[in-house]
């Protein structure tokens, strides 16, 4: 007669890799001796699995031990795997997500760099042996052209060490770049007006809601403490190189403009607010002042900085 366990070989891989010497002795018989030697395991602590991601918990039957890997943080997860069916044929795919979500974690609790994440399956399946691939270039349909393309430093264009020369060879690109790269510079209309020609050729290329955007867009940021009026100065140069955009560069221009207005007045109005209130205190702190108060008590029930309480009982 036998007893039923619900989950039991999930139970046995748990209950073994829980123990620490279990696992060391599995980890020194399947692991390479390279990585085996980087492993300090004196550091070995085993982790509840809150620490993975709620998406991977019901994935896998796993146990998580962090450790060190020479100095370094990580963690090696024991991963029991039973079954071989077509879902699981991107499982180097998964074990990719698993350790992602891992040194994801890792960064929520407060790290700056990444974990070492080891993940070490253990296979019972139907099929044998193993039947799906260990490398996740072999989860694409061309893992040749994966190897070149994907896992590897990402292309980086940096406009801060390119010259506008280099870039005029990126084509219909050079505006987008140019623009962004001059975007924080004090002498915009300038440096735009260098680049007028190849700017203006440009944007008579440019589909018609792509080039008012950019119209815009330059509308906007330009500033240039080297030309007075710079707005007015720019608007001019752009109706006339592009006279088929007057009217949408005249409008946004007075828009920007009647937008400026509004904000210096409601500047305005708020610091004559502020103004009124400081003066009604100090008309407050005089004549708390003449009826004795404590020049201390008068500044904590005005909330007057304290030299100007103090002028105020000079003066009185």
């Amino acid at each position: 007669m036998t007893i039923t366990i619900p989950q039991a070989h999930d139970k046995l891989f748990k209950l073994s890799l829980t123990e620490k010497q279990v696992a060391i002795d599995y980890l020194k018989s399947h692991v390479p001796v390279e990585i085996y030697n980087s492993i300090n395991i004196n550091t070995l602590e085993l982790t509840d699995k809150s620490f993975i991601l709620p998406k991977f918990r019901e994935i896998h039957s796993d146990i998580v031990y962090r450790c060190e890997f020479d100095g370094n943080d990580g963690y090696i997860f024991f991963i029991l795997e039973a079954e071989s069916t077509a879902n699981e044929e991107l499982m180097a795919f998964r074990q990719l997500q698993y350790c992602i979500a891992a040194m994801d974690q890792h960064l929520r609790q407060g790290h700056k760099k990444l974990p070492i994440v080891l993940p070490i399956c253990l296979y019972h399946g139907i099929a044998s042996p193993y039947p799906h691939p260990l490398d996740v270039y072999q989860c694409f349909d061309n893992p040749d052209l994966a190897k070149k393309i994907v896992f590897k430093p990402f292309l980086l264009i940096d406009l801060t060490v390119l010259s506008d020369e280099q870039l005029l060879q990126d084509g219909l690109a050079f505006l987008m770049e140019m623009l962004l790269k001059h975007s924080r510079a004090k002498n915009f209309l300038t440096i735009l007006n260098q680049r007028r020609e190849a700017i203006k050729g440009i944007l008579k290329q440019l589909k018609r809601d792509y080039r008012r955007f950019v119209l815009k867009y330059v509308i906007n940021e330009t500033q240039d403490e080297e030309v007075p009026n710079a707005v007015e100065r720019l608007v001019q140069i752009l109706t006339t190189d592009l006279p088929e955009d007057k009217e949408t560069i005249m409008t946004f221009a007075q828009q920007l403009e009647q937008k400026g207005l509004k904000q210096g007045l409601k500047q305005g109005r708020q610091e004559g607010r502020e103004e009124g209130r400081h003066e009604e205190a100090r008309a407050i702190a005089k004549n708390l002042l003449n009826d004795g108060m404590s020049p201390k008590a008068v500044q904590k029930l005005t909330g007057l900085p304290e030299k100007e309480v103090m002028a105020l009982v000079d003066k009185h």
